[in-house]
């Protein structure tokens, strides 16, 4: 006599009930071979040539050179996902992987974009940071209008750009942020702004400002750099500053530490 199966929702006699496991356990085996197989096809075809990266073309690289660029980027498509599919498949290649190496090696570089194009060639283009200011300690450092330092410097004869020391240098300073952007971007305008009041500094060493004349200002270690340059306006141009005839020429201090007051002394 034939024995009846429930399974929760149905009732049907077991011979039906294995009949419909049989089939079902078919369907997955199917199944999962067809995904195998597919599988097999796809990294097949992943491999294929006419579907990897045949080329790379550098645009916008000026110090760094186009060969430089093209070696770290065929050495980040060199590898395999997996072992099975090459990272050169231009459908699947390691877009952030590869921006990331090219901006570890060369700190220089700005940004980065990758795009490929007909007959799958990665079309590389690049941007390079100017130089801004420079951070100098044994060596020179050249750092971009943010505050970040990104290549090593020549040698300059004469004041050609503004440069930023520490007194205790920073260890392997290339690729490093000298200080937070914010904080370094309000200090550069607030040095920029002193030509306004006629000074012309040239260098600054922690909070030492040195003029082109030999003059320092002594800044304070944190301020509201615009109330600072405001009181310092104010200072030069009260009647007991303006009556003293080339009053800058003639000051070799000026400690701006102080909240809301101005010390000076003059040179012997």
């Amino acid at each position: 006599m034939s024995k009846i199966v429930s399974t929760g929702k149905t009732i049907s006699l077991e011979e039906y009930h294995k009949k419909r496991v049989r089939e079902h356990r078919r369907r997955v085996r199917w199944w999962m071979s067809g995904i195998f197989i597919l599988l097999i096809a796809l990294v097949f075809v992943s491999r294929l040539e006419t579907f990897r990266i045949s080329e790379v073309a550098v645009e916008g690289a000026k110090v760094i050179t186009n060969d430089e660029v093209k070696r770290n980027v065929l050495a980040a498509l060199s590898g395999k996902y997996f072992w099975l599919v090459p990272k050169s498949n231009a459908a699947v290649f390691p877009r952030e992987e590869v921006a990331a190496s090219l901006m570890k090696e060369f700190p220089r570089l700005a940004s980065v974009e990758l795009n490929v194009e007909r007959e799958n060639t990665l079309r590389v283009l690049v941007t390079e940071r100017e130089p801004y200011a420079l951070y100098c300690m044994d060596v020179c450092y050249f750092l971009d209008e943010h505050g970040f330092i990104f290549d090593t410097a020549p040698d300059f004869s004469g004041v050609v750009y503004f440069v930023y020391a520490r007194e205790v240098p920073m260890e392997n300073p290339s690729g490093s942020q000298f200080m937070p952007v914010e904080e370094f971007e309000n200090l550069s305008t607030f040095i920029q702004d002193l030509s306004k009041l006629s000074f012309e500094p040239v260098r600054l060493d922690d909070y030492d400002l040195t003029m082109n004349n030999g003059s320092r200002m002594l800044l304070p270690e944190k301020s509201d750099l615009v109330t600072l340059f405001s009181n310092l306006e104010s200072f030069l141009e009260s009647e007991t500053i303006r009556s003293q005839r080339n009053f800058l020429d003639k000051v070799v201090l000026l400690d701006l530490r102080t909240e809301n007051k101005i010390f000076y002394r003059f040179r012997e």
